[in-house]
């Protein structure tokens, strides 16, 4: 009896001891407040319950029902996280970059391997046919290019507003916001501009 289930068994008490030691950390070191951590404690005593309540059962059975949250929790992850994305500005373009998306007749997908590629026309706003992927932007993950008419690509720094040490002289990206409009577009917009005194983009109302 004691060795009944001993994989699920095992597996249940390993996670539910990582849920425990990560929540500790979690209030010890003043990490961003989660449940996510509580919800592996759960998952290790499903496991533990599981192990003592159902009869013997296949050490495969036992692999697919310890793998099986993880699985669900990697996929909900997969979902909702942000998308790869690579935005291409013309070269010499100043001003803010309003990106539109799930747009029909908008700009059709592009991607380069997994990276969503947008094109920034002249005038600065972008109707894309991508909808958004997730509830937010991994701005800090996207890649930014000023782009030629020859297709060559130039790098665009991210600006970093709360870095010590904040360029505030060179052209860059400062990241605005993402939304939706009262008719339910999704939005995000961003800015190409020297982070300086005599930037006022943000209050840009287009």
């Amino acid at each position: 009896m004691i060795r009944k289930n001993k994989i699920l068994r095992n597996v249940g008490l390993t996670v539910f001891v990582i849920g425990i030691v990560l929540n500790v950390l979690m209030f010890a070191l003043h990490w961003w407040p989660t449940y996510l951590f509580f919800i592996i404690c759960g998952v290790g005593i499903v496991h533990l319950l599981l192990s003592f309540g159902l009869r013997k059962i296949s050490r495969l059975l036992q692999i697919i029902i310890s793998l099986f949250p993880f699985l669900i929790g990697y996929l909900y992850f997969e979902i909702n996280s942000a998308s790869n994305d690579i935005f291409l500005i013309p070269e010499n373009y100043r001003g803010q970059v309003l990106i539109l998306y799930g747009q029909e007749n908008g700009q059709p997908k592009e991607f380069e391997k997994l990276w969503r590629v947008y094109r920034i026309p002249k005038n600065g706003t972008l109707k894309t046919q991508f909808k958004l992927k997730g509830n937010y932007i991994n701005n800090s993950g996207s890649k930014y290019y000023f782009i030629d008419k020859n297709g060559n690509r130039k790098l665009i720094k991210q600006y970093c507003e709360f870095c010590n040490d904040r360029d505030t002289t060179t052209v860059q990206v400062i990241f605005g916001s993402l939304g939706s409009s009262s008719s339910g577009i999704t939005f995000q917009d961003f800015f190409i501009a020297i982070p300086n005194s005599n930037f006022n983009g943000l209050n840009d109302n287009r």
